[in-house]
């Protein structure tokens, strides 16, 4: 005789979690959702309202719920070996002191039983497997705060403790987690910016400019150009040696005594800079920079100029003017034709004379208090003279891998981002 099974039945979540698993393996009724059948039994619904909502007949009701209720017996026991596991497990590694560890890790043991140590003279010690804690650990990392109900972009030890303990139902402390990523080689870092272009035509512009660069012939010049400014004259910020318990300060607001606009433009292969000060960023200005070049170089047969996407450096008043100028000069053959190389749009790690620029602002204008345009001016040209007396004693080239880059081999290996390095 078939023994009775209850009116319902509880089911624990690990329980839910196999309720699948045990059904396929004992049932054989074909086109059945059997685990529904057991979420009915579990909620006090009767065979014949169950046979009704799921199609089938009270005799396969009873046959699933009778194979479901035979196996109760190995359900509880995997479930109480996986708690056993579970618990002590977590008991090992957060509740026993740091100095208790050592025996986690036993030393290998040799095929006649006796432990030896790897960690001996001319045995490297091999690396330890991760702990179940941090793979669970790691195993929480790779999901979202959100998804353990924590109002949070980014995890945290505190965070990661909480989800740890909402996950497990152990608690642990922000320290332990710490300790337990540390151990894993994860640390707390800042993600760093890096610039990108969207400009569809990004790889045909670099490579143009890369083949330029490399393809130079002795009477041909190519000149990085860019402006920097509005640069107010005022008090600025910026390190200095400073006595250890004293800190340097400057107003939020400083007073303003003007501002100036500074035309560069960088000799590729010289290291040499040109430049002047303009009133405002415009063709006009880049227009008085290029004549500059040209009358500086006037033996050269070709100048190109490379520039970013600003506006202004494909204006048609500039266009037209060097179409004039390039026309008048194959007529008359009196000084050298000028092309133009234009950067892709947002690619300022391209444009070497950015990091001239940058290493001059730390030089002369950070941490500086001018109090005229003059000033500043006069500051910044000795800088730029210093800069290429310099290069004309240890001559060498603007920029350093852009040089050596074949772009069809290494094209994606520019580092976007650090263009100073360029």
């Amino acid at each position: 005789m078939v023994d009775p099974v209850p009116a319902s039945i509880e089911l624990s979540p690990v329980q839910q979690e196999i309720l699948d698993l045990i059904i396929q393996d004992y049932a054989s009724t074909q086109g059945v959702e059997p685990e529904r059948v057991i979420l009915h039994w579990r909620e006090g619904v009767s065979e014949s309202i169950t046979a009704q909502k799921l199609g089938i007949t009270e005799e396969e009701v009873r046959t699933i719920r009778y194979r479901w209720w035979a196996s109760t017996a190995r359900i509880a026991a995997a479930e109480k070996k996986f708690h056993k596991v579970f618990n002590d497990l977590v008991s090992l590694i957060f509740r026993v002191p740091n100095e208790e560890l050592s025996s986690e890790v036993a030393s290998p043991i040799s095929a006649d039983g006796v432990k030896k140590s790897s960690a001996g003279k001319g045995n490297p010690a091999e690396p330890k497997e991760l702990r179940a804690a941090t793979r669970a650990l790691i195993e929480i990392l790779h999901h979202k705060p959100k998804v353990y109900g924590i109002n949070r972009s980014n995890w945290s030890r505190r965070s990661l403790a909480e989800a740890f303990e909402r996950r497990y139902g152990q608690r642990v402390s922000a320290s332990t987690v710490g300790r337990l990523l540390k151990e894993a080689g994860l640390s707390w870092k800042k993600s760093r910016r890096v610039l990108t272009s969207p400009d569809p035509n990004y790889r045909e512009k670099v490579e143009l400019l890369l083949n330029t660069l490399q393809s130079l012939k002795t009477d041909e010049e190519l000149f990085f150009i860019d402006e920097l400014g509005p640069l107010q004259v005022k008090r600025y910020g910026g390190k200095s040696y400073t006595p250890r318990k004293a800190t340097p300060t400057h107003p939020q607001n400083p007073h303003v005594k003007g501002s100036i606009t500074l035309y560069g433009a960088l000799s590729a292969t010289t290291n040499q800079v040109t430049w002047f000060y303009g009133k405002s960023k415009d063709s006009a200005g880049i227009i008085d920079l290029t004549e500059m070049l040209f009358n500086r170089y006037h033996t050269k047969s070709k100048i190109y100029l490379t520039w970013d996407a600003a506006s202004w450096h494909g204006s048609d008043e500039l266009v037209q003017w060097a179409d004039n100028l390039n026309t008048w000069n194959r007529a008359s053959g009196a000084g050298p034709v000028i092309e133009f190389v234009p950067l892709p749009s947002s690619a300022q790690f391209l444009d070497v004379i950015e990091a001239v620029f940058s290493g001059m602002k730390r030089a002369v204008i950070h941490h500086s208090d001018y109090q005229s345009e003059e000033e500043v001016k006069t500051a910044i040209s000795t800088h730029f003279r210093e800069r290429n007396e310099f290069f004309k004693q240890n001559p060498r080239r603007a920029g350093k891998k852009i040089w050596e880059i074949d772009f069809f081999q290494d094209h994606n290996h520019i580092r976007s981002g650090n263009y100073r390095e360029w």
